[in-house]
């Protein structure tokens, strides 16, 4: 991921979101977590299943998440609330309680369909085995269930062999299982056994897609390789597993830098070529968010549209369901800007992911 704007930036909190990141260099779990054995392994039982307070909701005006995830939903867009719960079901019980008290407490703002758990599981985030994926994954969907019944669970995820095509040959086949060893967790395999489990409820995908040059020698096109990745997912049946939903990081600092046929290959190769094979919504990383030492963003400072936004706005209005992220903190403070960002947004996502404010 890696869809993860204004001249009136605000400095990113410490309690900011835990975004999408580019699914080039996905993040790795947060800072400061330095034991990553689960906790069933620390303690030797169970993480004990507390009894948390009844989720109030949160006193709009008082809440600048819950602030804009109204705000955003008096639009006609669903929110679903962004978090990393592998940080915090690895930090012990009462981290991963406290953000699940909060969570509970989100979930009552109106809007909301759900939460985003895990950025890329299994792929540098700390869970080390598929055991450790699903232990993490029922802890999250039982407890989320306690404290906001009917919501879903959502888990973005990429899956590095689908880019590797090992189905194509011999080399595939070696770079597949060379990144299959160093991710156990993330595996086609892995992601599988998560779904037939009935784990996840929705599911955003990047299937991983090498540099160019190496499709080059392989004798395709990056378009190319992502239809044939597709189009193996569709085969193994993942749309009939889960709400299948594909992602791409196209922000950049200063906004899209692409040209009109830049933002035309883009939107081909990371919307339109996954939706015909099932994926039923495009989550395009991010709004605006501080990354690597800058502020990446689909718009520029001036919020001036560009040829990616003017595809963005084409697809929605031809009816496909697209997905971004926003974060409270990186949002104008003056309510007028507030408001005119809330509209641009509206006019192109279906839905949003907005930070929890829970790491």
């Amino acid at each position: 991921m890696k869809f993860t704007a204004p001249a009136l930036l605000i400095a990113l909190l410490v309690t900011g979101c835990s975004s999408a990141t580019p699914d080039a260099d996905p993040t790795n779990a947060s800072p400061g977590v330095t034991n990553t054995v689960p906790p069933t392994q620390r303690t030797g039982g169970p993480v004990p299943v507390s009894s948390p307070r009844a989720p109030q909701p949160p006193r709009l005006g008082a809440d600048r998440y819950a602030e804009l995830a109204t705000a955003l939903h008096q639009r006609g867009v669903a929110i679903w609330w962004e978090t990393d719960l592998v940080s915090r079901w690895l930090e012990g019980s009462a981290s991963f309680d406290q953000a699940i008290v909060r969570l509970g407490e989100l979930a009552k703002v109106p809007g909301v369909v759900g939460f985003k758990v895990s950025d890329e599981i299994g792929y540098k985030d700390g869970l080390q085995t598929m055991a450790d994926a699903a232990q993490f994954l029922k802890a999250a969907k039982t407890r989320l269930a306690q404290v906001a019944p009917g919501k879903q669970l959502l888990v973005d995820a990429i899956v590095p062999e689908l880019g590797c095509l090992p189905w194509r040959g011999t080399n595939q086949q070696g770079c597949a299982q060379r990144v299959r060893l160093k991710y156990p967790a993330a595996t086609a395999a892995a992601l599988e056994s998560y779904l037939r489990a009935g784990l996840i409820d929705r599911l955003d995908l990047s299937t991983g897609l090498l540099e160019d040059a190496t499709y080059a020698k392989w004798g395709l096109t990056k378009r190319e390789a992502q239809t044939d990745a597709w189009n193996r997912v569709k085969a193994q049946g993942w749309p009939q597993l889960t709400v299948l939903q594909a992602r791409k990081a196209l922000a950049e600092p200063d906004g899209y830098q692409g040209d009109t046929g830049q933002a035309d290959e883009d939107s081909r190769t990371y919307i339109d070529i996954p939706v015909a094979a099932g994926a039923k919504a495009v989550d395009i990383w991010t709004w605006r968010q501080q990354y690597q030492g800058n502020v990446v963003s689909l718009l520029g400072p001036s919020l001036s549209p560009n040829p990616l936004w003017s595809e963005l706005v084409r697809h929605h209005r031809a009816g496909a369901q697209l997905l971004t992220h926003m974060t409270p903190s990186q949002m104008p403070s003056e309510s007028a800007a507030f408001a005119h960002e809330c509209d641009l947004a509206a006019a192109a996502f279906t839905a949003v992911f907005v930070a929890a404010g829970t790491g």
